[in-house]
Protein backbone atom coordinates (compact mmCIF):
# COMPACT_ATOMS: atom_id res chain seq x y z
CA UNK A 1 0.00 0.00 0.00
CA UNK A 2 3.29 2.26 0.27
CA UNK A 3 3.97 2.51 -3.23
CA UNK A 4 -0.48 2.92 -3.83
CA UNK A 5 -0.47 5.81 -1.35
CA UNK A 6 2.59 7.76 -3.03
CA UNK A 7 0.90 7.62 -6.38
CA UNK A 8 -2.20 8.74 -5.02
CA UNK A 9 -0.68 11.80 -3.44
CA UNK A 10 1.44 12.33 -7.06
CA UNK A 11 -2.02 12.39 -9.54
CA UNK A 12 -3.71 14.66 -6.79
CA UNK A 13 -3.06 17.78 -8.67
CA UNK A 14 -3.42 16.45 -12.00
CA UNK A 15 -7.10 15.47 -10.70
CA UNK A 16 -7.64 18.68 -9.24
CA UNK A 17 -6.42 20.74 -12.20
CA UNK A 18 -8.18 18.35 -14.76
CA UNK A 19 -11.60 18.89 -12.36
CA UNK A 20 -11.27 22.51 -12.05
CA UNK A 21 -8.66 24.61 -14.50
CA UNK A 22 -10.74 24.59 -17.45
CA UNK A 23 -14.69 24.67 -17.85
CA UNK A 24 -15.14 24.40 -14.27
CA UNK A 25 -13.01 27.67 -13.07
CA UNK A 26 -16.38 30.03 -13.14
CA UNK A 27 -17.66 27.18 -10.25
CA UNK A 28 -13.95 27.01 -8.10
CA UNK A 29 -15.57 30.08 -5.98
CA UNK A 30 -18.94 28.62 -5.52
CA UNK A 31 -20.16 26.74 -2.98
CA UNK A 32 -22.15 23.88 -2.88
CA UNK A 33 -23.35 23.40 0.41
CA UNK A 34 -22.99 26.80 1.94
CA UNK A 35 -19.58 25.92 3.49
CA UNK A 36 -16.06 25.42 1.48
CA UNK A 37 -15.39 26.10 -2.01
CA UNK A 38 -13.83 23.63 -4.63
CA UNK A 39 -11.17 26.90 -4.65
CA UNK A 40 -11.15 26.59 -0.39
CA UNK A 41 -10.79 22.69 -0.91
CA UNK A 42 -7.22 23.39 -3.03
CA UNK A 43 -6.27 25.80 -0.57
CA UNK A 44 -6.92 23.42 2.38
CA UNK A 45 -4.41 21.04 0.88
CA UNK A 46 -2.27 23.56 0.16
CA UNK A 47 -2.36 24.31 4.03
CA UNK A 48 -2.34 20.30 5.42
CA UNK A 49 1.02 20.02 3.12
CA UNK A 50 2.65 22.40 5.32
CA UNK A 51 1.23 21.23 8.60
CA UNK A 52 -1.43 18.47 7.90
CA UNK A 53 0.19 14.86 7.08
CA UNK A 54 3.58 15.70 4.76
CA UNK A 55 4.29 18.44 7.65
CA UNK A 56 3.32 15.76 10.44
CA UNK A 57 5.78 12.89 7.90
CA UNK A 58 8.76 15.77 7.95
CA UNK A 59 8.69 16.67 11.76
CA UNK A 60 8.57 12.47 12.52
CA UNK A 61 12.03 12.07 9.70
CA UNK A 62 13.27 14.54 11.91
CA UNK A 63 12.98 13.30 15.20
CA UNK A 64 11.60 10.27 16.20
CA UNK A 65 8.57 10.49 18.72
CA UNK A 66 8.21 13.98 17.27
CA UNK A 67 5.01 16.11 19.35
CA UNK A 68 2.21 16.81 16.45
CA UNK A 69 -0.03 19.52 17.19
CA UNK A 70 -4.07 18.93 16.18
CA UNK A 71 -5.00 22.96 14.66
CA UNK A 72 -8.29 24.38 13.37
CA UNK A 73 -8.36 24.02 9.76
CA UNK A 74 -10.67 26.69 9.21
CA UNK A 75 -8.94 29.44 11.64
CA UNK A 76 -5.76 28.04 9.70
CA UNK A 77 -7.66 28.70 6.38
CA UNK A 78 -9.15 31.88 6.94
CA UNK A 79 -5.47 33.22 8.18
CA UNK A 80 -3.62 32.03 5.26
CA UNK A 81 -4.55 34.41 2.61
CA UNK A 82 -5.09 31.74 0.36
CA UNK A 83 -8.63 32.65 -0.67
CA UNK A 84 -7.15 35.93 -2.10
CA UNK A 85 -5.37 33.83 -5.23
CA UNK A 86 -6.79 32.31 -7.92
CA UNK A 87 -7.54 28.98 -8.56
CA UNK A 88 -4.87 28.43 -11.10
CA UNK A 89 -2.74 30.34 -8.89
CA UNK A 90 -3.77 27.74 -5.96
CA UNK A 91 -3.13 24.29 -8.50
CA UNK A 92 0.18 25.78 -9.46
CA UNK A 93 1.89 26.17 -5.91
CA UNK A 94 -0.34 22.68 -4.71
CA UNK A 95 1.41 20.96 -7.60
CA UNK A 96 4.44 22.49 -7.12
CA UNK A 97 4.38 21.36 -3.52
CA UNK A 98 3.30 18.14 -4.21
CA UNK A 99 6.19 17.30 -6.40
CA UNK A 100 8.63 18.01 -4.40
CA UNK A 101 6.74 16.29 -1.23
CA UNK A 102 6.41 12.54 -3.14
CA UNK A 103 10.12 13.02 -4.19
CA UNK A 104 11.49 13.57 -0.50
CA UNK A 105 8.80 10.75 0.55
CA UNK A 106 10.33 8.73 -2.56
CA UNK A 107 13.73 8.84 -0.57
CA UNK A 108 13.08 7.45 2.50
CA UNK A 109 13.55 4.32 3.71
CA UNK A 110 11.82 1.48 5.52
CA UNK A 111 12.84 2.67 8.87
CA UNK A 112 12.12 6.36 8.24
CA UNK A 113 8.69 4.97 7.81
CA UNK A 114 8.34 2.67 11.23
CA UNK A 115 9.35 6.24 12.95
CA UNK A 116 6.76 7.37 14.91
CA UNK A 117 5.07 10.58 16.60
CA UNK A 118 2.63 11.92 19.40
CA UNK A 119 -0.33 13.53 17.69
CA UNK A 120 -2.02 16.09 20.20
CA UNK A 121 -5.10 14.31 19.77
CA UNK A 122 -5.10 10.56 18.63
CA UNK A 123 -1.65 9.65 20.45
CA UNK A 124 0.76 7.54 19.02
CA UNK A 125 1.24 7.58 14.80
CA UNK A 126 3.95 6.01 12.49
CA UNK A 127 5.28 8.10 9.86
CA UNK A 128 3.79 5.13 7.25
CA UNK A 129 0.11 5.81 9.12
CA UNK A 130 0.53 9.81 8.19
CA UNK A 131 1.55 8.39 4.51
CA UNK A 132 -1.74 6.73 4.20
CA UNK A 133 -3.69 9.33 6.33
CA UNK A 134 -2.28 11.70 3.77
CA UNK A 135 -3.84 9.29 0.66
CA UNK A 136 -6.84 9.23 1.99
CA UNK A 137 -6.85 12.73 2.94
CA UNK A 138 -6.61 13.60 -0.53
CA UNK A 139 -9.12 11.20 -1.52
CA UNK A 140 -11.72 12.70 0.83
CA UNK A 141 -11.25 16.05 -0.72
CA UNK A 142 -10.83 15.19 -4.48
CA UNK A 143 -14.21 13.43 -4.01
CA UNK A 144 -15.45 16.54 -2.22
CA UNK A 145 -14.82 18.70 -5.25
CA UNK A 146 -16.24 16.14 -7.59
CA UNK A 147 -19.40 16.71 -5.31
CA UNK A 148 -19.67 20.33 -4.91
CA UNK A 149 -19.29 20.39 -9.35
CA UNK A 150 -21.90 17.73 -9.74
CA UNK A 151 -23.96 19.75 -6.80
CA UNK A 152 -24.35 22.77 -9.33
CA UNK A 153 -24.77 20.68 -12.64
CA UNK A 154 -27.70 18.51 -11.13
CA UNK A 155 -30.86 20.69 -10.77
CA UNK A 156 -29.56 22.06 -14.44
CA UNK A 157 -30.28 18.55 -16.18
CA UNK A 158 -34.33 18.79 -16.66
CA UNK A 159 -35.76 15.44 -17.89
CA UNK A 160 -32.38 13.99 -17.49
CA UNK A 161 -32.96 14.09 -13.45
CA UNK A 162 -34.61 10.63 -13.71
CA UNK A 163 -31.49 9.09 -13.80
Amino acid sequence: MHHAALATLSSTPVVLHALLASSAVELADMPADGGWTPKDVVAHLIMAEQRGAIGRLRAIAAADGAPLEAYDEEQELARSGLRALSVAELLDRFAAMRDGDVAWLRGLDAAAFARGGRHSAVGAVTAEEMLQHAAYHDCLHVGQVAAMLQAHFEPLRGAMRAY
